[in-house]
């Protein structure tokens, strides 16, 4: 939640907490879960797409390829932060 001051206030007024924060000591709980989902769900060659918290990408590249994933791709959105990563099941 260390992250909360950072936000503005028309995302913090409407999305449920839930939504925004995790623990601070697990920061990848959701990314991991998900890439986890993924493996057993995911076809061969099948996308995985994940919204990025900016100051996680590096964190969340190196666990999924420590899962196996490959071609992983960090993309910026309209202001220049690291907003999305595009990773490949094999």
């Amino acid at each position: 939640i260390k992250e909360k001051f950072k936000m503005s206030k028309n995302v913090l007024d409407y999305e449920p907490s839930l939504a925004l924060f995790v623990p601070n000591d697990n920061p990848l709980l959701f990314y991991i879960k998900i890439a986890e989902f993924s493996i057993l769900n995911l076809k061969s060659k099948g996308s995985l797409y994940f919204e990025i918290h900016e100051d996680f990408g590096e964190e969340v590249i190196k666990m999924l390829e420590i899962k196996g994933f490959n071609n992983l791709e960090i993309r910026q959105d309209l202001q220049g932060k690291n907003r999305m990563i595009r990773a490949i099941l094999p």
